[in-house]
């Protein structure tokens, strides 16, 4: 935290981060934009903080919903404008979902507004009942109180982040100067907030109780032991102790088990007690109705699950689900606890410890097993590598600590009704919230990028057209992601619907029918692209993308930016995260030319910033050299013993390149920033 701020607008956004960091969302997605100025240069001067620049707003949204699906949260900082209109489609499947989303929305200071001034919307109000909560902060000033300030930011964490977790908003104006040049202000303001900044501890702890107690619970266990066909339904699942404890209480009470993808449960072998296909023999003839049904967690994906659950059969049907929204589109919830599936689990598990449950009056393994088999013969048929033949495939050779995210639409209809059950126990998430098909790609780069092993998408086609934009920061990144595009030549799942029976509807005004292929599209960002017409081919190119750290990746040479004076050279380092990174100044600099630039990038990966010879103090010195090459040669000395990335600007470039040429083994990556490769005429 920097107290020597150099005004009034960058000390109010440095307390506003370094509260955030504190109360650990330390993840953010940046717009560009002027106006968002003070808090971008905290954001990236900051020490602790991990940065991505993404230049569409509702792409660097949904991207920050992917992020925060993996971390638990992640903060969108954009300028004013439209720009804080286009964070609208990620807020909604966050605010659905329960994703813990930070909104910072540079505005235009109170003299500016509602007057025609320019980028200048009302701001506030534009997400509606989408966020968790809302402020409009005042423009910066020494009359509102600095513990006001970083009480507003503690009570947003909350809001986004404990018991209703969601988006929130924190509307920021700010006047000139944007940039961080000086200008005087009282420092006295910070008074009152001098054992905060001296610490490292939020200004302001808040807690939040459990919702039910032993006595609540009491009737339902009742019924539960009473019960002679019940079964568990897990849903959605943020952690893994959740998981754990329904799938203990289902084992427990002796009760089939239906787990969604998300779950946590579907994929994986030693769940003795899952029926991957329960959905399939509910309803049917002669089959006896459930007495109770456990839900844990909400949201599911199998529409018949849904309808079967919305029909009424179950006399009892408990809800449980720290989400305190309304959760029950059927409206047959008889037992609705707003409760931690833990502690529920556990209070109710010690209540059955007393009394012997009923044991279970129906065996459907058997049942289940050969839908199952069914599923494997039909799949494994032909060499055509189907929608669902693909979903089956991924589900059991994947590697099981990848990730696995799931387009809407049919993808993760097919991943939850024909992923094997004795394949890796796969991390899989999707956008369920709204469950629109725009922005998957960009939360697929968010989720990679946080998850930080390799990941694979399965995506359709039209799902990819809504977001080709993300492609291009996809490639600058360099995740370990692989695409995986079901291209059916438009929205295929519409084929399944009733209007599939009107055809002059269907084609082209549902199915919106194509012949797009997407090989010139990645051609364009320097992407590697493959269609594949068998499931040999489909298996080898997999295997071989995923094992080169993912299918959609840029394994051309990064551009060299053009030098100027708005952090080109911190922006391109940026891009560059992993090996040790050697950094090398133009020919007036010296190595703390760099130093913004190790803050933005934080503590992850080891620098190298030496002082060339003859150009002051070296923190990490290198030897003089009366020669190009004599200095060439002591900087390889000098450098990591291990495969190292290498970033010059000017003079610093030239000996980049000059490295590259005489160790290319060892350089893994080299960025060149305004400088010559040394022909004889420049001109």
């Amino acid at each position: 935290m920097r107290a020597d701020a150099p005004n009034l607008q960058a000390l109010w956004a440095d307390l506003i981060v370094e509260e955030l960091v504190r109360n650990g969302v330390d993840r953010f997605v940046i717009c560009p934009g002027s106006r968002s100025t003070p808090l971008v240069q905290a954001v990236v001067r900051h020490g602790a903080t991990q940065a991505t620049l993404w230049n569409d707003e509702r792409g660097a949204a949904f991207h920050a919903l992917g992020t925060a699906r993996v971390t638990g949260s992640c903060a969108v900082v954009t300028t004013s404008g439209t720009a804080v209109a286009n964070l609208l489609p990620a807020v909604v499947e966050a605010s659905l979902d329960g994703v813990g989303l930070i909104l910072l929305t540079a505005d235009r200071p109170p003299e500016l507004r509602e007057v025609g001034a320019n980028q200048s919307i009302r701001q506030m109000g534009i997400f509606a009942d989408h966020v968790r909560w809302a402020f409009d902060l005042p423009a910066p000033s020494v009359d509102l109180p600095a513990r006001a300030l970083l009480t507003i930011v503690d009570e947003a964490v909350f809001h986004a982040l404990e018991a209703h977790p969601g988006p929130v908003q924190i509307n920021c104006p700010f006047r000139e100067p944007l940039a961080p040049s000086r200008a005087p202000f009282d420092r006295a303001w910070l008074a009152p907030v001098a054992d905060w900044l001296g610490g490292e501890a939020t200004l302001t702890t808040i807690l939040a109780g459990e919702t039910i107690d032993l006595h609540s619970i009491e009737p339902l266990a009742e019924m539960i032991l009473e019960a002679k066909h019940g079964i568990v339904v897990c849903g959605t699942a943020t952690r893994d102790a959740d998981r754990d404890d329904a799938l203990a209480l289902a084992a427990r009470l002796g009760w089939p088990l239906y787990a969604d993808i998300r779950s946590g449960l579907r994929l994986g072998e030693g769940c003795d007690e899952r029926h991957a296909h329960l959905d399939l023999l509910l309803g049917r003839t002669g089959m006896a109705a459930p007495d109770v049904v456990l839900q844990f967690g909400a949201r599911l994906t199998s529409k018949r699950m849904q309808a079967w659950l919305a029909s009424g059969v179950a006399g009892i049907y408990a809800l449980i689900d720290p989400e305190p929204s309304r959760l029950d589109p059927g409206h047959q919830v008889t037992h609705r606890f707003v409760s931690d599936v833990g502690y529920f689990c556990a209070e109710l598990v010690d209540h059955l410890q007393e009394t012997e449950a009923q044991p279970a009056a129906w065996n459907l393994r058997a049942a289940d097993d050969a839908i199952e088999a069914a599923i494997e013969r039909a799949t494994e048929q032909g060499d055509e590598p189907s929608e669902p033949w693909v979903a089956r495939w991924l589900s059991r050779h994947m590697e099981p600590e990848h990730g696995l995210f799931v387009s809407n639409s049919m993808p993760i209809r097919d991943v939850q009704r024909f992923s094997v059950l004795d394949g890796p126990p796969l991390m899989v998430d999707a956008n369920r919230g709204a469950s629109g098909i725009d922005g998957v790609l960009s939360t697929a780069a968010g989720f990679s990028h946080a998850w930080m092993d390799p990941c694979t998408l399965l995506i359709g086609d039209l799902a990819l057209l809504h977001d080709l934009n993300a492609l291009m920061h996809i490639a600058a990144m360099d995740l370990p992601l692989t695409v995986v595009v079901l291209n059916n030549g438009g929205g295929g799942i519409f084929s399944f619907l009733p209007i599939a029976e009107h055809e002059d509807i269907l084609r082209p005004w549902v199915e919106t029918p194509h012949d797009i292929r997407f090989e010139g599209i990645c051609s364009t960002f320097g992407i590697p692209y493959a269609r594949v017409g068998s499931r040999t081919a489909f298996a080898e190119t997999y295997r071989r993308a995923s094992a080169h750290r993912g299918h959609i990746r840029n394994r051309s040479e990064p551009r060299a930016p053009r030098p100027d004076r708005h952090g080109h050279r911190a922006g391109a380092a940026q891009r560059m995260t992993g090996p040790p990174l050697l950094l090398l100044h133009g020919f007036l600099g010296t190595g703390a030319d760099w130093d913004a630039t190790r803050a933005a990038l934080g503590p992850r990966r080891e620098f190298r910033t030496p002082t060339l010879p003859g150009h002051g103090p070296a923190p990490t010195p290198v030897p003089a050299a009366p020669a190009f090459d004599a200095l060439v040669s002591a900087l390889l000395a000098a450098a990591p013993s291990e495969p190292f990335d290498v970033l010059g600007y000017s003079m610093g470039g030239r000996l980049a390149l000059a490295m590259l040429c005489a160790a290319p083994e060892r350089i893994r990556r080299a960025v060149v920033i305004g400088a010559s490769p040394g022909l004889d005429d420049e001109r």
